[in-house]
């Protein structure tokens, strides 16, 4: 997702803009004078509160923020759920219904609490309709996973997903990762508080449709009903499997076919069984397994 100016930035940053509007010469706004596309990509850049206070440095920027192609919707920046709901359902109304949507990044952190059914639909349904240049998608929320996997699943341009999702109500139980994904040109992928379920057989492959997959983080995901999770891919560079020390390992053997695979890192409670049947051509591999029993960490080293 766009890399946002941080919330304590955001005065000075709003300051800094009128600054540069209203300088010594009033004839002169250096900062308006600018084209379009290069404020939208600054604007872009900003938690959407924070953009839509933009409106107020002047007329040239009154609807200027209606233009921007990312979405960053935090709850953490506004006072309260009711606050952020009100503002996010007004921020969908009013922006451009003409305007591309090339990244929205959702966070309502599950640990606070489940995120309004109604209000969660409403961002999904949006996000439905504006799918087809949607580059980046980020959701990290506690709701209805069925809602946010179905509208996943219908964002064909996606090249970069980051999911953490846990389903409603105050348990922590995993949400299933639905089999059918397919994303046709995915790079990066990113998940936390899955559970990818096997069949008939002893062995899982959840990424497999994902042919252009370049980077592959799994944290907090468990195998159910395997006892195998394998990882194939011929374009996977980067891979990075974490658990909390606290919980169950994801499997008891991960099965990697990755030629490509150049960085793989894994954190958990114990050594899992590692077979590499991809002759990946990594030089070094890197397993760090934290040890309860002694209270530390032990690194391995494998050439």
């Amino acid at each position: 997702m766009p890399n946002k100016v941080e919330t304590s930035d955001v005065p000075d940053f709003i300051k800094k803009m009128e600054k540069a509007i209203h300088c010594e010469n009033e004839n002169e706004d250096r900062l308006s004078d600018l084209p379009d596309n290069v404020l939208l990509h600054i604007l872009s850049f900003l938690n959407t509160k924070y953009a839509v206070q933009t409106c107020i440095l002047s007329t040239r920027w009154k609807n200027l923020w209606k233009h921007i192609p990312t979405l960053i919707l935090h709850c953490l920046e506004f006072p309260t759920m009711e606050n952020f709901t009100s503002s996010v359902s007004k921020i969908l109304t009013l922006r451009d219904s003409t305007t591309s949507l090339h990244a929205l990044d959702l966070d309502r952190t599950p640990y606070d609490g489940n995120i309004p059914s109604e209000l969660l639909k409403k961002i999904l349904d949006y996000v439905s309709s504006h799918n087809s240049h949607l580059r980046e998608l980020g959701i990290s929320v506690r709701g209805d996973s069925g809602l946010i996997l179905h509208c996943v699943s219908s964002c064909h341009a996606l090249t970069s997903l980051t999911l953490s999702v846990y389903p409603k109500g105050g348990n922590n139980e995993r949400t299933l990762f639905p089999k059918s994904l397919k994303l046709p040109a995915l790079t990066s992928l990113f998940l936390q508080n899955f559970a990818f379920c096997g069949d008939e057989s002893s062995c899982v492959e959840p990424f497999f449709a994902f042919k252009m997959l370049n980077s592959l983080v799994i944290q907090k995901c468990e195998v159910r009903d395997a006892r195998v999770l394998v990882i194939s891919s011929e374009t996977l560079v980067n891979l990075s499997i974490n658990n909390s020390p606290h919980e169950d390992t994801i499997t008891d053997k991960i099965e990697l076919s990755t030629p490509s695979l150049r960085n793989f890192s894994y954190r958990g409670n114990h050594a899992q069984k590692i077979c590499d049947k991809g002759h990946s051509s990594i030089s070094m591999l890197a397993l760090r397994f934290l040890c309860l029993l002694f209270g530390f960490s032990r690194h391995f080293l494998i050439n």
